[in-house]
């Protein structure tokens, strides 16, 4: 088995590992407060994205785009050093590894904890932009968390500040104009990520 192989394999059950631990609490509180209400897929916000699929990937592609081009100011100027890929300059044939990295182990895990129970659950005690609020600051705030001793002032405001940007918008999107489903969601961000993976190979 090539390198690439067990580098990738190893990344989808890192992935694996990751999805199933995001979604423990979850589960463990609908078992709790709403087994009885509602299927869990669908209390999370794995469902479909209703009937007005053109207005929602409209918005979708529109927080994409913002989220991007902040992403890209960001990456290029105050976090040059910092946000170095996993995978950077290991080539092309680890397209299939990033996108695992991408889309599972970031973007599903992510977006079952944090658009799926975060701000459902706040969502449904305080309404939408309270809710949507708290969440992306915990959101960036973890961020911060993670790289603490790591870098700077100005580079622990930009990881505190950038992650509330898909944070708000990618709420936006799954609660107002895609039926709560946080499918799109998982879709931008996990483009947002492949493309910064993308870009370092």
């Amino acid at each position: 088995m090539s390198t690439t192989a067990v580098t990738t394999l190893s990344e989808a059950i890192s992935s694996v590992i990751q999805i199933l631990l995001f979604t423990l609490i979850p589960f463990v509180v609908w078992l709790i407060l709403a087994r009885k209400k509602e299927n869990f897929f669908i209390w999370i916000g794995l469902k479909g994205i209703g009937n007005n699929i053109k207005d929602a990937l409209k918005y979708a592609l529109l927080a994409f785009a913002i989220c991007e081009v902040v992403g890209i100011i960001a990456n290029e100027t105050i976090m040059k050093e910092f946000n170095v890929s996993l995978y950077a300059g290991k080539g092309f044939s680890y397209l299939l590894c990033i996108m695992v990295y991408a889309y599972l182990h970031t973007a599903l895990s992510e977006e079952i904890i944090y658009r799926g129970f975060i701000q459902k659950r706040l969502q449904n005690k305080l309404g939408f932009w309270p809710a949507t609020i708290i969440q992306a600051f915990i959101f960036g705030l973890t961020h911060l968390l993670m790289a603490l001793g790591q870098v700077n002032f100005a580079q622990g405001l930009v990881l505190l500040l950038y992650p509330m940007v898909p944070g708000i918008l990618i709420p936006y999107v799954n609660e107002k104009k895609a039926n709560g489903s946080i499918l799109l969601g998982i879709l931008i961000h996990g483009t947002l990520n492949f493309i910064v993976q993308l870009s370092q190979l």
